[in-house]
């Protein structure tokens, strides 16, 4: 009961999907098929019909004895997701394919299956008798699939699809398809193309199925069309019921719901036909396709050729071959005709061309000779193939009964010569105790994957022996003299020669010197240096690169300017920036014709004399003393202008000493954005630290000193003339205004009549009365006025009082 109900939930949440029916197998010869099984249900299925399957059953089988079993198909088939594992003449069997497709009835899925074994040599073991399939156990799967309650689908079976040979019979073409597709009331149209066809004569033509579900009494537009044409074998298969049951081998019509049926399509097919269609109907009745097999009238040939002797490849450098071949026309039903093409190829590349010149007849052969050459592009390991019945583009000609077996190949390892490319002759300046080659210069452009070696004969090469040692550091021993090479590969090897000279080449001597020097720390160096072309036999070239080094750090790069004739010199300097790690003493090592990596770019008589080595030390000066602050009267909102320059004559120690002005300690030690004018410098806090730095000669040092505002005493004038004339218009008393933020201005006339008030916000008095009755609104008559003025300032607790004279 578990294993029941396991199935009736598989069935449910189990989506499977039909398999097209599909070329399996192809067969080319003396060729034709029978079937033989049998069905496991005991009557037709269907309303009423018992739920009852057997287990197992038998049929025979009987070939001729001049008949001979090629391959050998068992299919079974029923209700349910499957049972793979049967028994077939006592022997287990497993299904090696497995099929499945299901079917809606009532709003239910119901799953079928298939499966496929080859039992070719069993039923070549065993021969004609007796076939019992067994243990095909599908008696709790049916009670889902009956009538009632199900769909009346409940079935199984099995059936034998047996490829034969048979001398007397024509040359045919037997093609098995196979799948499961299913056709119903719900899907009742099944179209099946079969591809892979090769019809050259209609004579004979057949097709048979195998199909499963059939009922005899269920024939609503039940038809089986090839091509379009209705097939029918009355009585046994009505036009109108085709999947009945029935045997079209042994003429039995109790093979219930499984049909292994024959029919001839002769002329339902045409010749040069290589594919046709199959097309299923059914109204009602469910039914499934397991296989298809067509048996087709073909007399064809079938060339096959063999490479039966390769000369050639066995010389260095030789890339011409010659094949000895024979074009075979064995296993064929037909006459290979002359002119068939045949083509050579080394890997893909087509590398000559051929064809038979007779007829050859069936299990007859011709053979035939071609040379050619390998073209350069192709390696010298390839793969030869001799192809026949191809044009040279891997298209043929001729029909064959196997178009798979048309070609022979083989490896081929040709003797290439190595290649010497690039090859020239050495030369060198004559220099001073040095007359040194790297012979190895001269082969470069060789490709590496060659061995090379060097030798001072021509036989030494030949015979691969005293080869130069260390031939990167050469010393010639005649001048010219004449170096043979031989470049090998594991087949072959090519001799050739270069000569080395030693000519008298004028080349420069670069030197360099500098001279004692201080330097102070936190400042650039400015390092002179002279470059020297003594001793020389030629100019040094401008643009000779120049290194500076400290304990093998790089500090800078120079060049020379001009040409340094022979005999000849340059100056040069650079600045060069010191590591703040260096000690109080240290050591800078010049170096000419150095790029700053070591290498050198001119040839020179001398490649040990381009350095020169400084010992530097870092030296100082005497601290600047400490400076005065600066102090001046507040000109509004704690600013004045200052003289910085007063400093000048406390720091200076020399005339030559430089000194300069700075707003930060950075820009005083870098040398950086000094003050531009000194002399008058508005500060920009209050108060400002203000740094300065002295330099000379020798080194540098900074100090500082505070520039500070005070709030001086306001000064007041005794008249003025407000008359517009830009000149004196205001009573401007000086240090007040923006200083003393808080003052209060008052104006009296003679008779002490209050005429103006102000404050920090109304600027300076214009003359113009603001109060009282007589002038306000008009400049004030000439004459003599007072004034009260109150800082509310505690440094100026007393008030300012006097007058002042207006005049126009």
């Amino acid at each position: 009961m578990k294993r029941f109900l396991f199935i009736l939930c598989f069935l449910i949440s189990t989506v499977v999907f039909p398999q097209d029916i599909e070329l399996f197998k192809q067969f080319n010869g003396h060729y034709d098929y029978t079937a033989f099984g049998n069905t496991l249900n005991i009557e037709e299925n269907g309303q009423g019909g018992q739920c009852f399957i057997l287990t197992s059953s038998s049929a025979d089988f009987q070939l001729q004895p001049n008949q001979e079993v090629v391959a050998a198909y068992l299919y079974w088939a029923g209700s349910g997701p499957g049972d793979f594992e049967v028994t077939f003449n006592q022997i287990p069997i497993n299904a090696e394919r497995t099929f499945n497709v299901t079917y809606n009835s009532g709003g239910q899925d119901y799953i079928y299956f298939s499966a496929f074994a080859d039992v070719t040599q069993q039923i070549q073991t065993t021969g004609n008798g007796l076939y019992t399939l067994s243990d095909l156990d599908l008696t709790l799967v049916i009670p889902a699939y009956c009538s009632p309650p199900g769909s009346g689908t409940n079935f199984g079976g099995w059936a034998v699809t047996v490829v034969y040979e048979d001398a007397s019979l024509p040359s045919n073409q037997v093609n098995v398809f196979d799948g499961l597709e299913s056709v119903s009331q719900s899907n009742q149209t099944l179209n099946i193309t079969l591809d892979n066809l090769m019809v050259l004569d209609t004579q004979g033509a057949k097709i048979g199925f195998l199909a499963w579900e059939g009922d005899r009494g269920l024939a609503i537009n039940e038809t089986l069309r090839i091509n379009g044409n209705i097939l029918s074998n009355p009585p046994l298969n009505p036009a109108d019921n085709a999947f009945n049951g029935t045997n079209s081998f042994t003429g039995s019509d109790v093979l219930y719901n499984m049909d292994i049926d024959v029919y001839p399509i002769s002329n339902y097919i045409s010749p040069g036909d290589t594919s046709a269609t199959i097309q299923l109907t059914s109204g009602q009745d469910f039914v499934m396709v397991n296989n298809i097999i067509t048996v087709l009238n073909t007399e064809l040939p079938d060339a096959t050729i063999t490479m039966d002797n390769i000369i050639g490849g066995t010389e260095c450098g030789n890339r011409e071959l010659t094949i000895d071949y024979t074009v075979y026309n064995l296993n064929s039903t037909d006459v290979l005709p002359a002119g068939t093409p045949i083509a050579f190829y080394a890997d893909e590349t087509l590398v000559a061309q051929s064809s038979t010149v007779a007829i050859i007849p069936i299990d007859g052969q011709e053979s035939g000779t071609i040379t050619f050459t390998v073209p350069n592009a192709v390696e010298a390991d390839f793969i030869l193939k001799a192809v026949v019945d191809d044009t040279g583009n891997g298209t043929g000609i001729v029909d064959e009964i196997n178009e798979d077996n048309n070609e022979d190949e083989t490896a081929i390892h040709l003797l290439l010569n190595p290649e010497i490319t690039g090859l020239h002759n050495l030369e060198t300046c004559d220099v001073i105790d040095e007359e040194f080659f790297d012979l190895t210069e001269a082969t470069s452009q060789i490709d590496p994957i060659y061995e090379l070696s060097f030798h001072f004969s021509e036989a030494d090469a030949q015979n691969n022996e005293n080869p130069i040692p260390n031939p990167e550091n050469f010393q010639n021993t005649e001048n010219p003299q004449t170096i043979y090479i031989r470049v090998s590969n594991p087949d072959c090897f090519l001799i050739d020669s270069f000569t080395v000279e030693v000519l008298p080449c004028p080349l420069p001597d670069a030197t360099i010197e500098l001279p004692e020097i201080s330097a102070c720390r936190d400042r650039v160096l400015l390092l002179p240096f002279t470059v020297y072309n003594l001793e020389a036999t030629a100019s040094l070239p401008a643009n000779t690169s120049i290194a500076f080094y400290s304990d093998g750090v790089l500090l800078g790069l120079s060049q020379t300017q001009q040409t340094i004739p022979i005999n000849g010199s340059e100056n040069g300097e650079i600045e060069l920036l010191l590591p703040e790690s260096l000690p109080d003493t240290f050591t800078i090592t010049a170096v000419v014709d150095d790029d700053g990596n070591g290498n050198g770019a001119v040839e020179e008589l001398r490649e040990d004399n381009n350095s020169f080595m400084q010992t530097i030390s870092f030296e100082s000066i005497p601290p600047i003393p400490n400076l005065p602050n600066l102090l001046e009267c507040d000109t509004g909102f704690d600013t004045a202008i200052f003289d910085l320059t007063v400093q000048d004559e406390l720091i200076r120690t020399g005339v030559d000493d430089v000194v300069q002005y700075f707003t930060t300690p950075e820009d005083a030690l870098q040398n950086t954005n000094p003050i531009s004018n000194p002399s008058e410098y508005q500060n920009a806090t209050d108060p400002q630290t203000i740094y300065v730095r002295l330099e000379n000669e020798i080194c540098f040092v900074t100090a500082s000193f505070l520039l500070t505002t005070e709030n001086c005493a306001p000064f007041i004038p005794q008249g003025f003339s407000p008359n517009s004339d830009g000149i004196n218009d205001e009573f401007e008393i000086s240090n007040l205004l923006n200083i003393y933020e808080n003052f209060e201005l008052n104006i009296y006339s003679r008779e002490g009549n209050l005429i103006h008030t102000s404050h920090n916000a109304d600027g300076f008095w214009n003359g113009v009365a603001t109060k009282g009755l007589l002038f306000t609104g008009n400049i004030v008559p000439v004459g003599t006025y007072y004034y009260v003025l109150v800082l509310n300032d505690p440094k100026y607790p007393e008030p300012f009082i006097g007058w002042v004279y207006v005049n126009y």
